[in-house]
């Protein structure tokens, strides 16, 4: 599996100056003539450029897109057309030309795009996958991780949805399930999990196939899985990557993966389901499947999709889980819910032998759930009980140790910069190297993972800072001091951090006090 780079950003065109504007400079596109006049560098598409544009208020926003990144344009609840990034610019003038009616301030942040390619994706397909349950995305901003993670998981890449999802082509929901991907719910699939699946990850002393060895051994013995480990290691990424194998490993197994993110408000609902108003007439009650079952069961067809549940610790789980536990452990469960009269059952496949009623959900013998956890967290949220923790094998991922050697542990940073497509300056890798160190080594109880570091790094050498150790502090007091909240030893390992050279003790100081209301010693 390709697992690109790209990004994606929804971009709505709702109001009418928007669609005038879409359909002008999008869809049409402006002749390059014309904007070869106020830019020299803009890409074109044959003897067009097609461009869209944000106002300075979504700078945060716009300087995130790169090339190759896609817009998902939306209307009235809809995802109409995709496209590609070929660029940006600061360029007001341009802006002002081409799009005339704005009202207070000129759309001057172009981004210049291929041609787009007309979808017709409901809102649903996409917030589902992004776990959008109660809040959807409002304005041009993008799609967050769980949901460009859903994409590839379901897509193979951001390029295949977005350039394959045509008019006229089926979706993933109007596919999965039907007579010629039938899901086999009592099959068991191929478990081999290879190590390229992780190209781009790094883990502590070459652990990765150690890791992925754990999970297919989970796997084979019918576990869940629950990846722990320090913020900032790839769990996220990891389940997702191993989701996505077993997916386009084992066709007529899997239909897809859903990511959803645990929090304190889940209650059965959210993972059993519940009643809610009809959409015809919003009276009358029907039962609507929560995360779990629409696993098992969309529109009436079978399916089987792997759930990954992000920060699963975030929930009360054994409130939230309610009659799971019994599912969990293979056995049929009777939920206190009717469909057409009928009392809702959710059965494993093995005591299934005809097709299932309406008010029947079906669990496969290969589904299976995969659930990451903050092992900082452990403590001060709500606790996993031994019932839920004995139907999971527990696989942690560790954050590396970083070496003493100045010169060692800059290669090593080295080797991490190079898969984020990133190139600090040696002043940067040398002082970064050395908060990792300090971080990671001795006896601390706060590591932090690659994740967290690249962070440091971008805001290093993107932020508006005077000088380096402006820069750094600044990035110790952002991405640092807020992991160290309830450490036990916090005051020692900002004073370690306050001694690195290219620190400013006296504001690490100040924001040591702001936000952890510690003291640095001596």
């Amino acid at each position: 599996m390709a697992y690109d780079g790209a990004w994606l950003f929804l971009a709505p065109y709702g109001n009418d100056a928007a669609l005038e504007n879409f359909e002008n400079t999008v869809v049409e596109g402006i002749s390059s003539e014309r904007i070869r006049q106020f830019s020299d560098d803009a890409p074109t598409d044959g003897d067009l450029v097609r461009l869209w544009g944000a106002k300075s208020t979504l700078d945060g926003t716009w300087n995130d897109v790169d090339t190759d990144d896609y817009l998902l344009f939306y209307r009235n609840g809809s995802y109409t057309h995709s496209t590609k990034v070929l660029g940006t610019e600061l360029n007001e003038e341009l802006g002002r030309e081409i799009w005339p009616n704005f009202d207070d301030e000129p759309w001057s942040r172009i981004i210049y795009l291929a041609a787009p390619h007309e979808i017709d994706v409901p809102s649903e397909e996409v917030h589902d996958l992004a776990g959008y349950d109660r809040a959807y995305p409002m304005g041009f901003s993008p799609l967050n991780e769980l949901g460009v993670g859903g994409i590839r998981g379901r897509y193979g890449s951001v390029a295949a949805f977005a350039e394959g999802v045509e008019s006229g082509q089926q979706t993933h929901s109007e596919s999965a399930g039907s007579d010629d991907t039938a899901i086999d719910v009592r099959s068991e699939p191929e478990i081999d999990l290879d190590a390229n699946i992780l190209d781009g990850l790094h883990f502590p002393d070459d652990r990765a196939e150690e890791i992925l060895d754990q999970v297919a051994s989970a796997f084979d013995s019918g576990k869940h899985v629950i990846f722990t480990g320090p913020p900032g290691t790839g769990k996220t990424e990891l389940a997702r990557r191993v989701c996505s194998e077993m997916v386009d490993s084992n066709p007529g197994i899997y239909s897809g993966q859903q990511i959803t993110t645990a929090t304190a408000d889940w209650s059965t609902f959210e993972t059993v389901g519940g009643y809610m108003p009809t959409e015809t007439d919003g009276e009358n009650l029907s039962f609507e499947p929560g995360q779990v079952l629409r696993r098992f069961k969309q529109d009436g067809r079978q399916e089987n999709e792997l759930l990954v549940i992000d920060e699963i610790n975030r929930a009360d789980i054994d409130k939230a889980f309610g009659q799971l536990f019994t599912l969990l452990s293979g056995q049929s469960v009777q939920l206190p819910y009717r469909k057409d009269g009928e009392e809702i059952v959710v059965q494993p496949a093995s005591s299934i032998d005809s097709t299932p009623a309406p008010n029947e959900y079906v669990m496969p013998d290969s589904w299976r759930l995969i659930a990451t956890m903050n092992t900082y967290d452990k403590t001060s949220l709500y606790e996993l009980s031994y019932a839920f923790m004995r139907r999971f094998s527990f696989v942690h991922v560790d954050a590396p140790t970083i070496p003493e050697d100045r010169e060692e542990r800059i290669a090593l940073l080295r080797k991490y910069t190079d898969g984020w497509a990133l190139d600090p300056s040696e002043e940067t890798l040398d002082a970064v190297s050395e908060v990792w160190r300090v971080l990671n080594g001795g006896r601390t109880d706060r590591k932090i993972g690659p994740a967290i570091v690249q962070d440091i790094i971008q805001g290093v050498e993107h932020g508006p800072h005077r000088d380096q150790r402006t820069a750094i502090t600044a990035a110790v007091g952002n991405f640092v001091l807020p992991q160290l909240e309830g450490a036990p030893r916090r005051e020692a390992i900002v004073t370690r951090l306050s001694r690195i050279e290219a620190v400013d003790r006296p504001r690490l100081a100040a924001l040591s006090r702001d936000v952890l209301q510690v003291e640095i010693d001596g």
